[in-house]
Order: structure tokens, then C-alpha cells, then sequence
């Protein structure tokens, strides 16, 4: 079964500093090892090691949750994570592009999120 969208991705040169997490502006970077859960749309970090985890979730380094992920359209002139990456770690995950339409309306809706710039 194929896993969910994944328009930004982290690769293995990560070196865990941490600056994409920070500047992120959806909260769509965690830690590696870190487990997540959504409940009612919302994230949450919870710690459960018989987790079953999504295609995206790493346990070396960050990873980009991609249902909170708009490649910063609408916000910064190219996904910030990417621009912010001093080892070029981030990359737009060509096989899973999403359409411009699409981000938006993400963007849209992670914006009237309570809590969300």
C-alpha cells in the first residue's frame, strides 16, 4: 500500500541540528526517533514503541510529517527548512509532488488551526 504525500524529505546526511524544526512554520519537523500520533487533525508527540509508523518517520534523523507539510507556499520563497539547511539534507520528494492547488488548500486549513502563525 502506497504511504501518504510527501512533499518535503529529509536524507540521511541530516545531522540533527535541529534548524528546520525551529523554522518550520506547521510544526512539520520532529526529531528522529520521536513518535507521533494525530488525534482529531491535530499532532501530538507520545511515546509508544509499538507504534506503527508512517512511511516518512525516521529513527536516525528529523523527519517532515507531509499532512503538515506545504513546501511554505504562500509563505517563503522556497520551502524554508530547504533554504535554512546548511548540509542540503532537505529535498523536495520528486515522486511525491502535490499540486500547487493542494498546497494551498493545506496551507489554508493548518492556518485555522488554533495556535498556527
Amino acid at each position: 500500500p502506497g504511504g501518504g504525500k510527501m512533499p518535503m524529505k529529509i536524507l540521511q546526511n541530516c545531522t540533527n541540528c535541529g534548524i528546520c524544526e525551529i523554522l518550520c512554520p506547521y510544526n512539520a519537523i520532529y526529531p528522529g526517533g520521536v513518535n507521533w500520533r494525530k488525534i482529531h487533525n491535530r499532532y501530538f508527540i507520545f511515546c509508544d514503541e509499538e507504534l506503527i509508523h508512517d512511511v516518512f518517520w525516521s529513527p536516525d534523523h528529523y523527519y517532515v510529517v507531509s499532512d503538515k507539510c506545504t513546501e511554505c507556499i504562500g509563505k517563503y520563497p522556497e520551502p524554508i527548512c530547504k533554504t535554512a539547511c546548511t548540509k542540503d539534507a532537505i529535498v523536495i520528494d520528486t515522486e511525491h509532488r502535490e499540486s500547487e492547488e493542494h498546497l494551498i488548500a493545506k496551507k489554508e486549513y493548518l492556518e485555522t488551526m488554533l495556535g498556527m502563525p
